[in-house]
């Protein structure tokens, strides 16, 4: 072999060897950076690959009355899963399921189907039928443990406890306003597992528990709740009205017993009932109220010592005033009115007088004093401030409209915080649904007490509005409010819709309302009744007046309150 053979054949050699050398280099470099460099980064990632975290979910806090009773409690229930890598013949698997799960057969295929490892089939079914699919023994089919909200009482205080949405989240109602006290802390599970899902027996296990929510006591009392529901129901189907709601409230401590709305609902069954009958209307709806705003143009016009109760006014049966005529509901000849007839007879020519001499600016500090056209401050989602306009934005009809509740919106809570003024002798007082907390153990983590307000009127002053309200139950336009062996004190109101165009009143739909409080001497209820649109008999004395009769005399015997 030439040297120049030679030459060539340990130069092809070396770079042979050098590129050997050059691969074993770059592997050693990989093998530092893996083993060394990037160590901790693979290790978690083959951590990710092996371990399964599972959220523990808590079991939410149960929702009692005052008294004790369930109103909202979770159950156990069972959700179905697939894994559809390991599903086979999935047609024949989605036709069995199809008929136990009652789904329908294409949706459970398409979802046994999915390129994935995890699918919800059904969730929080009951144990029986959880039973039958596991029977099947179907590979690739799983169970999860899970809690299902659930509702002793049905339709019972729906608009009040709301409810929640498949993953225990409060959705409406308490249930929402409360869901951080009731929703507890999920916890969670970490496990190794196999390629295939298996558990590794002696891999990781790591347990953080969850907590459970606490308990909500509220101050609805069940059985005055149900009488107040059967109350409002029948009148609704006995004046075909559109809708209605009550408020049972005490006036002294702004509790809560009882709020009614229809429609209704069944808790259990939310998904098949319309969703605008979800609103608590109480709280959530505005109305004019009409007449019963004639209680607050009389305690203004005695508390600023404009007028006394015995004043008396010669009064035409109509007043101009601007543009427009006001009449009283009832013809009737030009004649004397003291002022404490004109309040309870409920003459709106009467209450314009009266309102003319107090002056827009006094009636509107009035109004706001008494809690208009802001929010009661209730613990409940939803509730909306109602509308007095400024005294710069009256119109010079204004005065003439006011006086008796038209030109203004308001919702029967706030209405009924106005009347519990006076019962309250001239105190102010917040409404409340919640009365207590407690911890899984039963200790109280929180209580409400009574939150007082201002003093709005005078001890004098109030103490003269309650005789003026129950000459409007004895002698006036609320005679059908009368309760044996108690004094009640109370106010009619009839109301013209306003169109929502905002051209003026509808011709012939009318709000229906009383509100009233008992027993005059020492008021422990005070309940407000609003039926909207009622049909044929639209006065508020003859359709709501009677209600309120009804569920006062039932709730003061109830609560075993003396009679007068």
């Amino acid at each position: 072999m030439s040297a120049k053979s030679r030459k060539r054949g340990n130069a092809r050699l070396f770079f042979i060897i050098g590129l050997f050398f050059l691969g074993f280099l770059a592997v050693a470099m990989r093998l530092v950076d893996v083993q060394a460099v990037e160590a901790e980064r693979y290790e978690d990632l083959a951590k990710k690959q092996r371990l399964r975290s599972i959220e523990i979910a808590p079991k939410r806090g149960n929702v009692y009355d005052r008294n004790g009773n369930l109103l909202a409690t979770s159950a156990d229930a069972v959700t179905v899963y697939a894994n559809p890598y390991f599903i086979k013949e999935s047609e024949s698997i989605a036709s069995q399921l199809s008929l136990i799960l009652k789904i329908d057969e294409r949706t459970l295929l398409e979802k046994l189907n999915k390129d994935s490892g995890f699918v919800y089939l059904a969730r929080k079914i009951n144990q029986s039928v959880a039973k039958r699919i596991k029977a099947l023994k179907i590979e690739g089919i799983g169970f999860l443990n899970e809690s299902k909200r659930c509702y002793p009482c049905d339709e019972l205080a729906s608009h009040v406890i709301g409810f929640v949405g498949i993953d225990n989240n409060g959705l409406v109602g308490l249930e929402m306003f409360y869901d951080d006290v009731l929703r507890g802390l999920p916890g969670r599970l970490l496990v190794e597992k196999d390629p295939i899902g298996r558990s590794i027996s002696t891999g990781i296990f790591e347990l953080s528990p969850s907590i459970d929510g606490k308990d909500v006591i509220l101050t609805i009392d069940k059985t005055i709740q149900f009488k107040a529901e059967e109350e409002l129901t029948a009148c609704i189907e006995e004046f075909n009205a559109k809708s209605g709601n009550i408020i049972v409230m005490n006036p002294k401590t702004g509790e809560i017993l009882a709020i009614a709305n229809y429609p209704s609902f069944d808790l259990n069954n939310y998904t098949q009932a319309d969703s605008s009958y979800f609103r608590n209307r109480a709280i959530t709806d505005l109305f004019e109220p009409g007449s019963t705003i004639k209680m607050i143009i009389g305690a203004a016009a005695l508390e600023e010592r404009i007028y006394e109760p015995t004043d008396v006014f010669r009064l035409p049966d109509r007043i101009k005033v601007a543009d427009k005529i006001i009449k009283d509901s009832h013809s009737r000849p030009t004649e004397d009115f003291t002022f404490t007839r004109i309040i309870s007879e409920s003459s709106n020519v009467g209450a314009v007088v009266i309102g003319q001499k107090l002056g827009k600016k006094r009636i509107c500090d009035y109004l706001s004093t008494f809690g208009f056209g802001q929010k009661t401050g209730i613990d409940f989602p939803g509730e909306v401030r109602g509308y007095v306009p400024a005294p710069e934005k009256w119109s010079g009809s204004s005065i003439g409209n006011i006086p008796f509740g038209q030109g203004m919106s308001a919702t029967s809570l706030q209405v009924l915080q106005a009347f519990s003024i006076i019962a309250n002798d001239g105190l102010l007082v917040e409404p409340n649904i919640l009365n207590k907390i407690i911890d899984t153990n039963g200790k109280i983590i929180k209580e409400v007490e009574c939150k007082q307000g201002e003093k709005v009127l005078s001890s004098k002053t109030a103490k003269r509005m309650k005789q003026i309200l129950e000459k409007a139950i004895t002698e006036g336009t609320g005679e059908n409010a009368q309760i044996d062996s108690y004094r009640v004190a109370g106010k009619t109101g009839t109301a013209q819709k306003a169109r929502t165009d905002g051209k003026g009143y509808e011709k012939d739909k009318y709000v229906a309302s009383f509100v009233g409080f008992a027993p005059v001497e020492d008021p422990q209820i005070a309940i407000i009744v609003v039926i909207d649109e009622p049909k044929e008999v639209i006065y508020g004395g003859h359709v709501a007046a009677p209600v309120f009769k009804n569920l006062a005399e039932f709730s003061l015997r109830y609560l075993k309150i003396p009679p007068s």
